[in-house]
């Protein structure tokens, strides 16, 4: 066993809990910055202001998440850069709906991990998952609104 190894053994619980909670709050900053440069790179005024209206309620979570973490005095901890952000509307929002997906997943597995040791904190962040899923659904429609390949 290394050294490493036993140093993250000898971690509690609770700080792995909330080290996931610091990597999912990291990761909604990161998408928040991604769909504002999405907004900025769109040609078309309708997908500009829906992804600009996602910009605004992501950071609105990420916000959220920021305030619960400095309670227990932590911080977000940023995602590592992703490799492509895609060369068309298509491929950037399905980026960004496939992130949005898995931060709602990271939540509801936090939201398991919390519920019997914090119920104030889970019900908080079972709000911040519901915002997720719905930021997911416009972020899915959009998508279809410009995938070649979908049918009306």
């Amino acid at each position: 066993m290394d050294a490493v190894t036993r140093a993250l053994r000898s971690i509690s619980p609770q700080a792995r809990r909330l080290r996931r909670l610091a990597a999912i709050a990291g990761a909604a900053e990161a998408q928040a910055a991604i769909l504002r440069r999405h907004a900025a790179i769109t040609r078309l005024p309708g997908f500009r202001q829906a992804l600009e209206s996602l910009a605004a309620a992501e950071s609105a979570d990420a916000k959220a998440l920021r305030e619960l973490l400095l309670t227990h005095r932590l911080w977000p901890i940023p995602p590592a850069p992703a490799v492509t952000e895609g060369s068309n509307n298509w491929q950037r929002i399905s980026l960004d709906l496939q992130a949005e997906i898995e931060m709602a997943r990271a939540l509801g597995r936090a939201i398991a991990e919390w519920e019997g040791r914090d119920r104030q904190l889970a019900a908080e962040l079972r709000t911040i998952a519901a915002h997720k899923e719905e930021i997911a659904g416009h972020l899915r429609d959009l998508a279809l609104r410009c995938d070649p390949q979908a049918l009306d």
